[in-house]
């Protein structure tokens, strides 16, 4: 994925906040959110930023759920990537876009790395990463 486009600092991440962590240093160029995931049950809890940037109302929900707010294209790719990561402790990283699903014309890019974190088991048991959302529009 490549874009360029015009920037401004604030108008990208209207209404969520921004005071925490590195958002204040990062805010010409993105927001850095954490998320983690349960691969057992399959839920992944996002930040209430990262749930918005998404376009979901809950900060708690399935892969599928997110999966399903990324472009047609890359569903698959991208969840074959957490398959492969629920098998064997490893890390992964994948870009794509969010597709506003009220307006299909709107589309927000997004990069998220990730690892999933082996304690002891046959199989990992959870995974955590970032989401980069690029102030870009």
């Amino acid at each position: 994925m490549f874009k360029i486009a015009g920037l401004t600092d604030t108008e990208r991440f209207n209404g969520i906040d921004l005071t925490g962590g590195m958002s204040n240093w990062l805010m010409p160029y993105g927001l850095v959110e954490e998320w983690s995931g349960n691969l057992g049950s399959g839920v992944l809890k996002l930040s209430a930023s990262a749930a918005s940037l998404h376009g979901l109302s809950c900060s708690e929900c399935g892969l599928l759920t997110v999966t399903r707010r990324y472009d047609q294209r890359d569903r698959s790719s991208v969840l074959e990537l957490f398959e492969k990561a629920a098998t064997k402790a490893s890390s992964f990283c994948f870009s794509t876009t969010i597709i506003c699903e009220t307006q299909p014309q709107i589309s927000r890019p997004v990069f998220c790395m990730g690892r999933s974190i082996d304690s002891g088991k046959t199989c990992p048991d959870s995974i955590v990463g970032i989401f980069i959302f690029p102030n870009v529009h």
